[in-house]
């Protein structure tokens, strides 16, 4: 009797530790290693199936492949998932992991944020001047983890009819965003917040004459070149799309795995750059195909209408966070 007891105690001693075994294989853990397996949840403002968010698939890949598979990404949809107003709240707040968004989401709770639009800088030399770390660290005020950036390319104005000067844009109505405000006011420009399924009837019944559209992808697709042939070529500021996660969540994540994620978002951010500016270039031989023209203003307007642009935000900057400006500035100026 006592001979079977022992033996059934050591059956049940040996199928425990098999249970305990495979708790532990199924959590992820890494042999040697303190990483354990998390599945992240995020949302973005664009559409999953939108051309400007093509690279997000190799950042999630990516994340996955340089911590063996540990950190997933369930990229959970956008503005049908969570209304794009409400996303950084969802993520600030935990419901959501992680937001692909742009600083207009949040500028308003940090305006230093602002810098990342008008930094003449690549991703990559922003991370090996400082710039990267200053943004981490003012976003970790905001119990946020700034990863890095998701887009690239500078907005552009698309108008109906060609124009000479800077003073031609006056009283002009054209489809904006909330952060263009500034600039748009200085330029005399009449904004219209126009939501973006309304866009294409707004451009042909004359509502508005033109819009701002950061890059050239998209536009053509949606029709709105239709209306608006005409591209005024002078680039400003960049484009501002943000990876961020819930910095509690983030501090889940073991070292190792935090480390491989910003590795693998830098190198992430040079092949995205190169995506973009190589989409770009095909893009404008689709709109020269069908009429769309670019064209130039003369250089004193150029640099009228380009100094109006950034000093406009500089200025903004300057008043809301005076201690930080001078070193913003430093950051994000190209060396002449």
């Amino acid at each position: 009797m006592i001979k079977n007891l022992k033996i059934y105690q050591t059956i049940i001693l040996v199928l425990l530790v098999s249970l305990l075994t495979a708790c532990s294989s199924g959590n992820g853990e890494k042999e040697g290693s303190d990483s354990k397996s998390v599945t992240l949840n995020a949302v973005s403002f664009l559409p999953k199936d939108h051309p400007l968010t093509a690279t997000l698939y190799d950042w999630i890949d990516s994340v996955e492949d340089a911590t063996d598979g540990r950190v997933k990404v369930n990229w959970r949809g956008g503005a049908d998932v969570i209304p794009i107003g409400e996303q950084f709240e969802a993520m600030n707040s935990g419901v959501m992991d992680i937001n692909f968004t742009y600083i207009g989401q949040y500028q308003s709770l940090a305006p230093e944020t602002l810098s990342i639009a008008l930094s003449q800088l690549t991703p990559s030399e922003e991370r090996e001047n400082g710039f990267y770390d200053l943004m981490v660290d003012q976003h970790e005020k905001m119990n946020v983890m700034y990863l890095g950036r998701w887009l690239t390319g500078s907005p552009r104005l698309w108008l109906n009819e060609p124009i000479d000067s800077v003073d031609d844009l006056k009283k002009l109505p054209i489809r904006s965003a909330p952060n263009y405000t500034r600039f748009f006011e200085k330029l005399g420009i009449a904004s219209a917040m126009i939501d973006p399924s309304e866009v294409y009837t707004s451009l042909q019944t004359g509502v508005v004459k033109g819009f701002v559209y950061g890059g050239f992808n998209g536009p053509r697709k949606d029709g709105w070149t239709d209306s608006s042939k005409y591209i005024l070529d002078h680039p400003f500021w960049t484009q501002n799309c943000t990876i961020l996660m819930n910095n509690d969540r983030w501090n889940e994540i073991s070292t190792e795995d935090r480390d491989a994620i910003i590795a693998a978002t830098a190198d992430y951010e040079k092949e995205m750059v190169d995506y973009y500016t190589e989409l770009d270039k095909e893009e404008i031989v689709e709109l020269e195909k069908i009429g769309v023209e670019l064209f130039k203003l003369p250089k004193a307007e150029e640099e009228k209408f380009l100094n109006l642009a950034y000093d406009t935000e500089w200025e903004y900057l300057e008043k809301e966070v005076p201690e930080l400006v001078e070193e913003l500035r430093a950051l994000t100026m190209k060396e002449k």
